[in-house]
């Protein structure tokens, strides 16, 4: 066995006394692989007894590593715990291996692990130090002890970062890592837990992501210029876990996210969506907003993943700035309990919206299991021109008000395609398809058990066809249908739908279908609403009612 191969089958890095060793590549090819070059901290003074000051043996071997001519130096960090009262900086192609080791602060250092700092150079778009790699280590930021804001690791204005096994504690009043104007970023297999918030007010929600993901704007996002309006592309966040089980932190408001690419007003290439982002099955135990914050992405995916109790909303996909929001996918989540954090229960299990000057397309929320939901609805999605919203499960919605809380809502969003969900135990309106939302399917949902109306249009050329609704009404409210049809809405077609009385709850809808007054053209044919005193009421005009049991 060649040498390389010998290191990579033992999972070890040599290191020579009192210098880096140099491993050879393996067999002489027409492109040799370039040698590997190891620091190893031990040998260049660090102790690692949680005791000593191994700051300057960090220094004195990342100086070293620096230096390596084309870059892709490899520091060693060896088991032990290590007392840093700087930040480590990275070069071009550098990787950090510390798996087994905690590296913790000292003082109120700037992020303790960066590609960038004060006095260096500007450089746009992707240009500065990148091809860095981070595996492994308990990185404590011991920020309720030093409470100046700052992540544990900032990358700006590069391509290629991985950051795999790392775990993140007590970082103060700001991300763990901070992610700004960066393309091919890999958070992998992270754990993200307890942020440090300070004392009196509470943290501002929106404002501490585990994960940032920003656009190099302004020294408001980070003090490294150039400040040329590049975002984030090509970003993979998956296997991780954010939690809070400090007794002096608080949650994270959300596992990834951003405030917005740029406020409304900024110069045009500054308003640029970052792209290619992947939120792939990680796990969120606690949050003080958000599970996830999708701000001003396209082509992106969110998928996956477990949420639990986030205060607000489970995935919140947003514009700050009025920029449209483009083939986004959110499928396969698990949410449940979101809106724990009571309040008005102006938050949901999903959220997608935009600004009044915005307006996304191409939206999909499809397979996700949405469970007691304490807000406003299960999945509301606003301003998206195409949605699709299929196959997803929502039981049990309530409101701390005890207000509406529906099961799917649909504003200002024409052409959405709402089939295949289940809904039951909804606190207001199964399926609520209102002003603004023309030419929508609603097509083989099921609807248990709504306290209010199970499905209620109040668009233009809506089609309903083949829903099964059952209990609708079961809070006894006056004005409820199990298919209501108003708002003004023209030409609604309500054809094959089967919707029983049901037995539950104090009282049951008015009618099978109910056509408001103001509604025109409305076509009720061929239902089943077999049970019903009332299997029509139409107060609308040009109703045509045929063909109807019941």
């Amino acid at each position: 066995m060649d040498r390389r191969a010998l290191m990579l089958a033992t999972g070890g890095l040599l290191g020579g006394a009192g210098a880096a060793q140099i491993l050879a590549a393996g067999p002489a090819a027409a492109d040799p692989v370039p040698p590997v070059v190891v620091f190893d901290v031990r040998e260049h003074g660090a102790v690692g007894d949680g005791v000593a000051d191994d700051t300057a043996a960090f220094r004195y071997a990342l100086t070293l590593a620096r230096a390596v001519p084309g870059g892709g130096a490899t520091l060693l960090v060896p088991p032990g715990s290590y007392a840093l009262g700087e930040s480590l900086l990275l070069g071009p192609g550098m990787t950090v291996q510390a798996h087994g080791a905690r590296l913790f602060r000292t003082g109120n250092t700037s992020a303790l692990v960066k590609n960038y700092t004060g006095g260096m150079p500007a450089v746009s778009e992707y240009e500065g130090a990148g091809n860095i790699s981070v595996f492994g280590g308990t990185w404590d930021m011991r920020g309720s002890r030093f409470t100046s804001t700052c992540p544990a690791f900032v990358f700006t204005h590069a391509d290629g970062f991985t950051v795999r096994d790392a775990t993140v504690l007590d970082v103060p009043q700001a991300h763990a890592i901070e992610l700004n104007a960066v393309r091919r970023a890999r958070i992998v297999d992270c754990l993200f837990d307890g942020v440090y918030a300070g004392t009196g007010t509470p943290a501002v929600p929106n404002r501490l992501e585990a994960v940032q993901i920003t656009a190099a704007t302004s020294a408001a996002n980070l003090p490294a210029p150039a400040f040329d309006g590049t975002p984030c592309e090509d970003i993979l966040i998956s296997g991780c876990v954010m939690r809070n089980s400090l007794p002096t932190t608080a949650p994270y408001d959300a596992l990834c996210g951003d405030h917005y690419v740029a406020p409304a007003g900024a110069p045009d290439t500054h308003r640029r969506p970052h792209r290619n982002i992947r939120v792939l099955a990680n796990r969120v135990e606690s949050s003080g907003a958000y599970g996830v914050r999708a701000t001003d992405w396209a082509q992106s995916v969110i998928a996956d993943n477990t949420i639990e109790a986030a205060a607000i909303t489970g995935i919140y996909v947003s514009s700050g700035s009025g920029i449209p929001i483009e083939d986004i996918s959110v499928t396969g989540n698990t949410i449940l309990g979101a809106g724990s954090g009571g309040g008005t229960g102006s938050g949901g299990g999903i959220v997608v919206s935009n600004t009044s000057a915005g307006q996304n397309s191409s939206v999909v929320v499809s397979g996700n299991l949405i469970r007691a939901t304490n807000g406003e609805t299960g999945i509301y999605v606003s301003r998206t021109d195409g949605a699709t919203i299929t196959g997803n499960v929502v039981a049990t919605t309530g409101h701390p008000s005890d207000g509406n809380c529906q099961g799917i809502q649909v504003q200002r969003s024409p052409h959405a395609v709402i089939t295949g969900n289940h809904l039951s135990a909804i606190a207001g309106d199964g399926i609520g398809v209102d002003t603004g939302s023309t030419e929508a399917l609603i097509a083989q949902n099921t609807v248990l058990g709504a306290v209010q109306n199970g499905i209620s249009v109040a668009s233009s050329e809506a089609a309903v066809r083949d829903n099964r609704i059952t209990g609708a009404g079961t809070g006894g409210p006056a004005g409820s249908y199990a298919i209501r049809i108003g708002g003004n809405a023209v030409n609604v077609s309500v054809q094959g739908n089967v919707a029983r009385v049901g037995t539950s709850g104090g009282g049951a809808a008015e009618a099978g279908v109910g056509v408001m007054p103001g509604s025109q053209g409305a076509w009720v044919t061929g239902n089943d609403l077999r049970g019903w005193v009332t299997a029509v009421r139409n107060l609308g005009t040009g109703t045509v009612a045929d063909g109807n049991l019941g």
